[in-house]
């Protein structure tokens, strides 16, 4: 069974609710102040080398389009780091719910043994459907 749970962090646990959205809104604020200021990037060496783009391709100008707020161009470019965009702004969102509530339940997932394995095979079949979209949209660009 796949489920979130709330319960208190264990000894010594990684305190979630204050590192990934220290992360998520110094990345955002980082891109922001990036983009503005005209930043590119190098471009994708893997691309440069085969031709094939990886499932990082696309990133930089997801970003981009998402500090215009042009949200349907950058899903376009890269819907993975879209939807990791969306997760982390979601688990900020909750977070900041977590230490204004002061809260000492803390929400986890939780996986059995058995939906291990299905939820990884959903998993790389959602990474190769990425894979696919990258060679299929930034090819024709």
């Amino acid at each position: 069974m796949i489920r979130f749970v709330r319960r208190p962090a264990f000894p010594g646990e990684t305190n979630h609710e204050l590192v990934w959205p220290l992360v998520f809104i110094s990345f955002s604020i980082f891109a922001f102040i990036f983009f503005t200021l005209g930043g590119t990037s190098l471009g994708c060496l893997f691309f440069n080398f085969t031709g094939i783009p990886c499932l990082g391709c696309g990133a930089t100008r997801c970003a981009r389009e998402l500090s215009h707020l042009d949200f349907w161009s950058a899903f376009k470019y890269n819907p993975g780091v879209f939807t990791l965009y969306l997760l982390g702004f979601i688990w900020t969102i909750y977070s900041a719910v977590f230490w204004l509530r002061r809260d000492h339940l803390r929400l986890r997932l939780v996986i059995s043994e058995n939906n291990r394995s299905v939820l990884l095979k959903i998993l790389f079949l959602a990474l190769f459907v990425h894979w696919l979209w990258q060679c299929y949209y930034l090819r024709k660009q």
